[in-house]
């Protein structure tokens, strides 16, 4: 594949519970988590509508994460690589019905294909964390951002690249929330804060503390340890780091 090594698929998971997907008495989720988007929507347009004229238009030049010599997916590519990706998620239904395991495993997947692929000249991330909030959403559950740094986890994103979504995995896997769980007012005060805080400047972080804090996150997820009590207070990380709620 010219965008990719060659990642696995997320392996098939069954379907494990009503529960796991929204139900008629979760509305209030679509609207407090992330407004239902139809098809049409062209959130990339949208994010820069008013600021640049390229807004929506896939990329014609090369580009890689700065400073890494890591491509990502060439130009010509982009349409074809972007039809197998979401043709993939299509023949999932789109990760519904999944248990935390089965969706954390697809979300990650996704998330490293299309963090390869980067189709537009920007507004890639926020695009991203705007589709997969939303299939989390639509699966029936909610992710706590507090419980995840964003320099590991663009750290991570960046490692999909050019091996595995496994870290990806480790980091999302205990921040998926049940929705039903998770009540209504707390979630929705959770995500204002990523709303305000989204686009906040944070100090950078040095490459062997995102190695070590990546790998313990592996760790934790191979010897299946408890996730943190979701929508708590930020995480601290090393040198009082914010773990913050966004990229």
């Amino acid at each position: 594949m010219p965008c990719s090594t060659t990642r696995p698929l997320p392996r098939s998971r069954p379907h494990i519970s009503p529960r796991t997907r929204p139900s008629a008495t979760q509305p209030e989720y679509r609207t407090t988590v992330q407004p239902q988007l139809n098809p049409g929507f062209d959130n990339p347009r949208r994010l820069v509508e008013g600021f640049y004229t390229w807004g929506g238009r896939l990329r014609d030049t090369n580009t890689g994460p700065g400073g890494t010599g890591i491509a990502h997916c060439l130009p010509e590519f982009i349409p074809d690589e972007a039809v197998r990706v979401f043709g993939v998620l299509a023949k999932m239904d789109h990760l519904r019905g999944r248990d935390r395991a089965g969706l954390s495993e697809g979300l990650a997947w996704a998330w490293g294909e299309t963090t390869a692929i980067r189709p537009f000249r920007d507004v890639n991330t926020r695009s991203q964390f705007t589709l997969f909030n939303q299939l989390a959403v639509e699966a029936g559950w909610v992710l706590d951002w507090n419980q995840i740094d964003p320099h590991v986890f663009a750290h991570a994103r960046t490692v999909a690249i050019y091996r595995d979504p496994d870290g990806l995995d480790a980091l999302l896997y205990p921040a998926l929330v049940p929705a039903a769980s998770s009540p209504e007012r707390k979630v929705a005060e959770r995500m204002e804060q990523v709303v305000a805080k989204f686009a906040r400047p944070r100090p950078p972080r040095k490459m062997d503390a995102l190695d070590h804090e990546l790998h313990a996150a592996l760790q934790r997820r191979a010897y299946r340890l408890a996730p943190d009590p979701p929508f708590g207070p930020p995480h601290q990380g090393p040198g009082l780091h914010d773990r913050g709620v966004g990229l």
